[in-house]
């Protein structure tokens, strides 16, 4: 009896919803019963899709990581589309000669979630990086960087141990840039931002009105509209210390613009690191995209709608609402954060096909900045790494004693002076102008630890002995000798100094060379 009544149905072309697998061999004879997902900014969207078929041989690889748009009819008779790729695709057994199948939608940068790396970037900025990430990914990346200011370089960023999505994420968020979808019939771009003041009003619908559910309107609307105020810090003050200017240790703190009431302006101070800033400005950036984060969470608006047009990333101005007609109209510009969907054809029931969603924005004159919610992987423990140089150096170093390193795990490093960014050394004594001094060679194996775990902030600690670089005399023979011993530069191997002690009971001895 369902297979007849499937047999009966014209083309979905005629429904609210319609599913484009862009397949051959039957996948195109799918129809979407139903989905439910959700979008926000600096997120990644998923629908999942009930699907109906006639045929229960489709295979299971047959969709995984091919693209699919959901078309949307709206009011008016033109479309709103939501592509992606399928990423989990199941069947959901059979009823009779009908098969059920379900699969999830998201987008392209999805797929940076499989893809897991340890490397290091040098003198780079965030839009630098992200674009040699996304290369690593063919045909699928399609993106666009919509910033209204330049971004800075930094000279060493390190991917530990992660996976390319959680990378990206936490570099943007770090910078204060977040991103939003733009969705034709058959793909979807990527756009990240850096000004939410930049965003554009919704096109279809760029005025949305409130007005209870019923059914005599035509138009779609807002049917609930709600506000929630949420008790913030109102104060950020962070310092760092940088060793090449100790004395200064960049205090910046900013206060919030948010009017909270009668209440104390609670502060959140933090030592986010060493030298994660190296001047003012620097750190008057990152304070403020903090303040901004928490500014955003001050108020929100949430409600729900029938509004299939509600998208992430675009504002609208809400119309014939009781507390907003009376103030100003950049009171009523509204940003949407997140929108999330629920659809259904209702190809078994017959009934009216159906869409609700629910909803989050904030006013438009809010400066939208992403929560620092991604963690960055730390270093617990010490690592070891070999001293490098450029081709024919024995000893490379710069004015500080710093040196260059490579990492076992890096396996895009050539060994040479290209390898890290300039490592400071831990050295027995080390005041002003007098001390101890001793720099690792090229080819030596070296103890690094990282200052607050951080991967971006490596310390050589110390040498370490291996079976290429042995001790400077014969063990455990000569186990009551202890000293040290140098190796001329670009020597013959014969010729050295050295300072040693002989420790054995009745030939205890100093030598000197």
């Amino acid at each position: 009896m369902l297979t007849d009544f499937l047999s009966m149905l014209s083309p979905q072309n005629k429904r609210l919803f319609k599913l484009n697998t862009f397949a051959s061999g039957g996948e195109e004879e799918m129809l979407l019963e139903h989905f439910s997902g959700s979008e926000s900014l600096s997120r990644l969207f998923e629908l999942d899709l009930a699907l109906l078929s006639q045929r229960s041989d489709v295979k299971l690889k047959s969709l995984i990581g091919r693209p699919a748009t959901v078309e949307i009819e709206l009011a008016d008779g033109s479309k709103r589309y939501i592509n992606g790729y399928v990423n989990r695709f199941s069947s959901q057994g059979s009823d009779g000669g009908l098969s059920r199948y379900s699969a999830v939608l998201g987008p392209w940068l999805w797929m940076l979630t499989c893809r897991f790396d340890t490397r290091i970037f040098q003198d780079k900025t965030v839009q630098d990086v992200l674009t040699e990430v996304f290369s690593s990914y063919g045909a699928f990346p399609k993106y666009e960087f919509r910033l209204s200011k330049s971004l800075k370089n930094h000279s060493y960023v390190t991917q530990y141990r992660e996976s390319d999505f959680n990378f990206v994420q936490r570099l943007l968020e770090n910078e204060g840039l977040f991103y939003y979808f733009e969705h034709t019939a058959d793909s979807h771009v990527m756009v990240v931002v850096d000004d939410s003041s930049t965003l554009v009003p919704l096109a279809e619908q760029p005025q949305i009105r409130f007005h209870t559910a019923s059914v005599t309107e035509t138009a779609d609307s807002i049917t609930q509209w709600n506000a929630t105020r949420q008790l913030q810090s109102g104060k950020v003050s962070v310092r760092t210390f940088d060793y090449r200017q100790p004395n200064n240790a960049l205090p910046v703190t900013m206060q919030s613009m948010n009017q909270q009431g009668d209440i104390d302006s609670f502060e959140i101070y933090d030592f986010p690191g060493q030298y994660t800033h190296g001047n003012y400005e620097d750190g008057e950036a990152m304070v403020r995209n903090r303040i901004e984060a928490l500014e955003l969470l001050g108020k929100t608006f949430y409600g729900d709608s029938n509004c299939r047009v509600m998208k992430p990333g675009y504002t609208f101005e809400l119309t014939q609402h009781y507390e907003h007609d009376t103030g100003t109209a950049e009171n009523r510009q509204f940003l949407i954060i997140s929108v999330d969907h629920v659809g259904s054809n209702n190809y078994l029931t017959g009934d009216q096909a159906g869409y609700l969603n629910k909803f989050v924005c904030v006013r438009k004159k809010i400066a939208y900045r992403p929560q620092l919610a991604t963690r960055k992987p730390s270093i617990n423990g010490p690592q070891t790494a070999i001293i490098v140089g450029p081709p024919g150096e024995e000893i490379y170093t710069d004015e500080m004693g710093r040196v260059k390193v490579q990492f076992h795990w890096d396996r895009y490093g050539k060994f040479d002076d290209k390898s890290s960014c300039w490592v400071r050394v831990a050295q027995s004594g080390a005041s002003g102008g007098f001390g101890s001094m001793q720099i690792p060679r090229v080819g030596d194996e070296v103890v690094v630890v990282f200052l607050d775990g951080n991967p971006d902030r490596p310390l050589v600690m110390g040498s370490l002995y291996n079976s290429q670089n042995t001790p400077p005399w014969s063990l455990p023979a000569n186990k009551t000798q202890s000293g040290f011993l140098t190796r001329s530069m670009k020597g013959d191997g014969g010729s050295a100094n050295f300072f040693r002690f002989e420790d054995k009971a009745g030939a205890e001895q100093l030598i000197m060379h």
